[in-house]
């Protein structure tokens, strides 16, 4: 006599549904690519509003007699791929990226001071906060504050574009604001206010 078929479907789906509930799914982060993206973009917003330009010594040039050939293709073999080749193997950049960089940068240049009074601060999350009003007037007070909300906005956008740019899932853009909030924290100058990852502020 054969027995009906339904009986033992329901054990075998209970088993199915058993072991998918024990798959863990890994979703991918390019961490390293986001660091170094991070890393970059942080930099010509720092160093291209507060420091001049560094210029290399100049050299005498030298002939192709100097030091014999062989040693010039021991240094070419030295120098590897150009930077620029490997800096676009490791960055993420697009229009949109490129054009909130440049506004972050140049508004630095008018955070700059209030950076160094300890009036703006950068926060945990990867934004500015306003830490210090005293002895300034309230036109003075407003306009730092649409400069901060300002700079705010562009940054929160550059993190959802860097996420975008790597196609990465809308939850995601917390890691990479992370990756940047610690960039903008560790690259800071000497005397400027910052707040740690448990929340306290301080100064560098």
């Amino acid at each position: 006599m054969e027995r009906p078929a339904h009986r033992f479907a329901f054990p075998v789906l209970a088993v199915l549904a058993l072991i998918a509930g024990c798959v863990t799914v890994n979703v991918y982060f390019p961490a390293a690519q986001v660091e170094k993206t991070a890393e970059k973009i942080v930099d010509e917003v720092y160093q291209d509003k507060t420091e001049p330009p560094k210029q290399e010594p100049t050299e005498k040039p030298r002939s192709l007699n100097d030091g014999g050939p062989i040693r010039g293709m021991v240094r070419l073999a030295r120098l590897g791929p150009a930077p620029a080749f490997a800096e676009e193997a490791t960055t993420v950049s697009n229009a949109a990226i490129r054009g909130l960089k440049e506004r972050i940068g140049q508004r630095h240049r008018e955070l700059l001071p209030f950076y160094t009074e300890g009036r703006v601060g950068i926060t945990r999350d990867g934004i500015l906060e306003v830490r210090g009003t005293s002895g300034l007037g309230l036109s003075q007070v407003a306009a730092l504050k649409r400069l901060v909300d300002a700079d705010n906005g562009d940054r929160r956008q550059l993190y959802e574009e860097v996420a975008k740019a790597l196609n990465l899932k809308p939850d995601q853009v917390s890691q990479v604001r992370k990756i940047f909030a610690k960039q903008w924290r560790d690259k800071a100058q000497t005397g400027w206010a910052v707040q740690s990852d448990d929340g306290q502020w301080g100064r560098k």
